[in-house]
């Protein structure tokens, strides 16, 4: 499991530029950020404009796009710093898909999935 997770943080640190997303209320707010990660979470500089008091306690998705590799991360905020354009999440899932293509036909291939959220047992239906 760690070992997707380093996969995908390599890329993620390859790629640096990405759409940082939350909900605001009922609105859809995209922050565009550079990103970085480290151990298990994301710092993410804000390189336009946008309110950071919106993002207290939130949960938030980065996506990134680099030729055919798409990356989606979902996280929870950790504190602020001090830094008023700078903020951290901890990753909780990251997906890196790969477009892929025959003819006029495309889709997305899943290449590394990570969760920490351990696996919930399904039970049986009586």
């Amino acid at each position: 499991m760690k070992n997707k997770l380093d996969h995908i943080q390599k890329k993620i640190n390859d790629i640096q530029v990405g759409l940082l997303r939350f909900r605001d209320n009922d609105e859809q707010v995209s922050l565009q950020v550079k990103a970085k990660s480290e151990e298990d979470s994301v710092n993410c500089i804000i390189t336009g404009n946008g309110d950071l008091n919106k993002l207290t306690n939130r949960s938030v998705n980065l996506v990134q796009k680099c030729e055919n590799d798409y990356l989606y991360i979902s996280g929870q905020l950790e504190e602020k710093t001090g830094n008023k354009k700078m903020l951290s999440f901890k990753i909780i899932r990251a997906c890196w898909f790969r477009r892929k293509s025959k003819g006029t036909l495309s889709w997305l291939q899943e290449k590394y999935i990570y969760d920490s959220l351990p696996d919930e047992e399904l039970e049986l239906a009586s």
